[in-house]
């Protein structure tokens, strides 16, 4: 396509169109454009509020009137001492679902002072603002409110009391799309500009020649100065205007990401070299719609991991189901696909289910009736996909049956020794299935899988599955630059799409092995090239892409991922190691070396991309059940420092996988409040604390009233402000505390000592259970209660009484729901894939592309399989799993 030639005049219009074309579609579908909507409670500021502290708060509810808050404009008195204000937002269920730091210092006072918040709402929800004290005395102000203003603000309370008549003096900026009538003049205009511009460029060139152009060189001058202007405008972002942040370290290491990503950016924009794979593969609409349906089922899977209630783990099922099937229907060739009796098939299956659909529909008064009418719909889809496979497969069995009678072979494949063991695993799981359905959904994608393969298998086929990954890591990628931030606490470990750091280990480590095979089968093609630039060119797109799935494998911090890859890593290293005859370590030293470079350039870029785009984007999606990190819930706040750094990066991974502690990492968002040495230097309600009090951290209320060096006007005003209500409220829970012991006197008190002295008699923690974050005792509990059928629940019971959730172990996990005998088939199935996986790629390198990957999957899916559950239908890494374990399960007749 990059060497395809043009006219001129062609290129321009297409440019024009182009452009008209992205400018329409940001106006609608996409509405990127946005008003915004000022509204307020509409009464005149009528006072000023008593002192708002550390311990006197003001509390505004108020009804949300569009879906977005984009900032909040405060009337602000004065500031007393301190300078930050804190805002906390909660639901109507009293949910905390924001909260930052305002600084005061900055505001012209009195006046309003803006806030950003970039907060997503439920129109007609009533959610509660709270401004209180961050180590700070300040003042706002009221303004009238009664039937003649607006009845949005329903509400409004100082210090837990209500105050009828009044408001917060406060705007509130809300941003909604472009209206239909703006949106329609902008489209209009965008129109009117294009055609005038494709007018102008036939007038100027009308009497002009018209060279031929190639579409590289058309790409080159329009991507350039695009790229070279997002480039520029990045780098000043981070330096000189300190967007992101304020740390010289930091800004540094941002700016290196900018420019390693700028210089991939224009390689790929001016490189001559379009060599990436198999170009039939990448430039065939079936095989692209084949490795979109992977990575669409993928997508799903994530989503099902992500559910927390049956229904939507039932939705995500049925989705992935349909997208599997859908992989299955385009294996098929495409002049089977178009036969009369598939016509007639598909309009029959067609009208009976959306019979079926209209006769089963739930009624809107039933509850939830729209996610079970949605999964109704798509198991009809299921249903119909599936007699679509069953129909088809039936059909090129009868035909292949008659050939053989020819004297013709039904398959140029064999089934191996390994697909048997596949099989007869497949049988047990289905046989001793205790209640699981999930295994017979599997069984039966699997021998749909293995018939297609039989019947239609092809050398590409890995090629084509790791292109299908890959593809999902990518959309994900992307995905998480936009809308899933990087935050620096509470875990500090990325969770990329899913809600729990487990679940993405399990999936980083199947893009891992995705992308390294891809990369080492290109360092295998270019093995006697002596150049290293020319090595590049060639491989360039592999190297990024594995750099970058590493980094973000890398941002996990997951030993379990960590584990695997290494595993997987060096049993490449070994297998790989005789793939050139005359410098083994040479060879040796091009991979890791290719490897290493990849991430060492690809860190710095990947880490800027994560950090800086979702900050910029501003709209960030989090789940349920994710810890809570409340000050990037919202948006424009790009320079909060709950964003990861890559000190803090440096500092977590040191300790997490190295167990060393390299620096004490503490840098807090109210900055304005802590000394150079991370000290507090103010105090609760804005009063200075002496150098020593600072040291200590003495910074509560009854910590700075206790200290002898504070000063009498100190402790006074501490006490006015807050300390005389703390105080008579502690002394009347200790009178109540009081009370309560005397009232259980009488109980033996020597009873209580023994439990007491058995509490903390117990011995340290073993070595081993507790970096294994107590899986020794699960495995042990599990292992006791073994059977030779299974059980129905997955959970064994610990010692504490718990009930376990899983075994963090497949192997036991299998054993125990499935009984003994199918922990011995899953484990030999194990066994038999790692040696004929090796088998499969000394025999199959030189001409199936992406040999290595069965055999780098069952490795890194084996090692993970010791510490996590990941077998299972709707895990990522039984599905990817599934899919690299075909071109081992069959032997090729002319090479067996």
């Amino acid at each position: 396509m990059r060497r395809k030639v043009v006219y001129r005049s062609a290129a321009i219009r297409a440019v024009i169109l182009i452009f008209a074309f992205l400018a329409i579609v940001s106006v609608f579908p996409l509405r990127i454009w946005q008003r915004t909507i000022t509204e307020r409670g509409g009464g005149d500021i009528v006072q000023t509020s008593d002192r708002v502290n550390d311990y006197h708060d003001v509390v505004q509810k108020f009804i949300a009137q569009y879906d977005r808050l984009e900032s909040i404009d405060i009337y602000v008195d004065s500031v007393e001492l301190g300078n930050y204000m804190s805002l906390v937002f909660y639901n109507e269920n009293m949910e905390e679902v924001y909260q930052r730091f305002v600084y005061l210092r900055d505001a012209e006072l009195p006046g309003y002072l803006n806030v950003r918040v970039g907060l997503d709402l439920n129109v007609g929800e009533t959610y509660t603002m709270i401004l209180n004290g961050a180590f700070s005395t300040y003042y706002v102000a009221y303004e009238h409110a009664g039937e003649d203003t607006s009845p949005y603000f329903v509400s409004f309370a100082y210090h837990d009391t209500s105050v009828e008549g009044v408001q917060l003096a406060a705007k509130y900026n809300y941003t909604q799309p472009l209206s239909k009538k703006v949106s329609g003049f902008i489209i209009l205009v965008v129109i009117l500009l294009a055609a005038a511009l494709l007018g102008l460029q036939k007038l100027i060139f009308a009497d002009k020649e018209d060279p031929l152009i190639s579409v590289h060189k058309v790409i080159k001058y329009v991507g350039n100065p695009i790229a070279a202007v997002m480039t520029l405008a990045m780098m000043i972002l981070i330096w000189p205007m300190k967007y992101f942040d304020i740390r010289p370290v930091e800004n540094l290491f941002l700016e290196l990401g900018v420019i390693i990503a700028a210089g991939f950016v224009f390689y790929a924009i001016n490189h001559e070299s379009d060599a990436t794979l198999d170009v039939k593969l990448w430039h065939n609409v079936k095989n692209i719609l084949q490795m979109s349906a992977i990575a669409a089922a993928i997508w799903f899977c994530c989503e099902y991991m992500n559910a927390l209630y049956t229904i939507y783990q039932t939705l995500a099922e049925r989705k992935e189901m349909i997208c599997l099937l859908i992989f299955l229907c385009l294996l098929f060739p495409a002049d089977r696909i178009f036969k009369e009796h598939n016509v007639y098939y598909c309009a029959a299956a067609i009208v009976l289910g959306v019979i079926y659909r209209i006769m089963h529909l739930l009624p809107e008064t039933e509850k939830e009736y729209d996610l079970h009418n949605a999964a109704m719909t798509y198991g009809v889809i299921v249903v119909i996909l599936a007699g679509f496979i069953l129909l088809n497969f039936a059909v090129e069995l009868y035909h292949r049956v008659h050939e053989k009678a020819e004297k013709k072979a039904i398959s140029q494949y064999k089934i191996s020794i390994f697909g048997i063991v596949l099989l007869v695993l497949f049988a047990v799981l289905v046989v001793f299935r205790n209640t699981r359905w999930w295994g017979v959904a599997l069984a039966a994608f699997a021998i749909g899988l293995m018939l297609s393969y039989w019947l239609y298998g092809f050398k590409e086929y890995s090629e084509l599955i790791i292109g299908g990954l890959l593809l999902n890591f990518v959309v994900s990628m992307l995905y998480c630059w936009m809308y899933r931030s990087f935050a620096a606490f509470n875990t500090g470990r990325y969770a990329f799409v899913f809600h729990t750091v487990t679940i993405t280990a399990e999936y980083m480590t199947v893009m891992e092995c995705a992308s390294a095979v891809l990369l080492l089968y290109k360092i295998y093609l270019t093995r006697e090239m002596t150049s290293f630039a020319a090595r590049i060119k060639y491989l360039w797109k592999e190297f990024i892409l594995f750099g970058f799935v590493t980094s973000y494998m890398m941002f996990t911090i997951s030993r379990t991922s960590y584990l695997a890859c290494l595993v997987m890593f060096i049993c490449m290293f070994v297998l790989t190691s005789g793939d050139c005859k005359k410098g083994k370590l040479r060879y040796l030293g091009i991979q890791i070396g290719t490897m290493a470079l990849a991430v060492i350039l690809s860190f710095p870029a990947a880490f800027m991309l994560q950090r800086t785009m979702p900050a910029i984007v501003a709209r960030p999606k989090k789940f349920l059940v994710e810890t809570g990190n409340f000050g990037l819930y919202g948006g424009g706040q790009p320079d909060s420092h709950l964003y990861m750094s890559i000190e803090r990066f440096v500092d977590l991974f040191a300790e997490k996988i190295l167990n060393i502690d390299v620096m004490d990492y503490n840098y807090p968002e109210d900055i304005e409040n802590y000394n150079s040495k991370g000290k507090s230097t103010i105090g609760e309600n804005g009063v200075p604390l002496t150098e020593d009090q600072s040291d200590r951290m003495m910074y509560t209320l009854p910590e700075i009233v206790a200290s002898k060096q504070t000063d009498p006007e100190i402790k006074e005003y501490l006490m006015e402000t807050g300390g005389n209500e703390l105080f008579a409220r502690m002394e009347a829970e200790a009178a109540a505390a009081e009370a309560m012991v005397s009232a259980d006197s009488g109980e033996n008190t020597d009873e209580v000592q023994e439990e007491n002295a058995e509490e903390n008699s117990g011995t340290p923690e073993d070595g081993i259970e507790e970096f294994s974050n107590g899986r020794i005792t699960i495995f042990k509990a599990y292992l006791k209660q073994m059977t030779p059928f299974g059980h129905d629940e997955m959970g064994a019971e610990l010692p504490s009484g718990e009930i376990a959730v899983h075994a963090h172990n497949t192997y036991l996990q299998v054993m125990y729901d499935n009984g003994i005998l199918a922990g011995i088939v899953f484990f030999l199935m194990f066994v038999c894939a790692f040696f004929s996986g090796i088998i499969f790629y000394l025999k199959s390198r030189d001409y199936a592309p992406g040999a290595l990957f069965a055999f780098a999957m069952i490795v890194g899916v084996g090692v993970a399989a010791l510490s996590e559950w990941v077998f299972q239908f709707s895990n990522p890494m039984a599905v990817a799993l599934l899919m690299a374990l075909m071109p081992i399960a069959f032997k090729n007749r002319k090479s067996a």
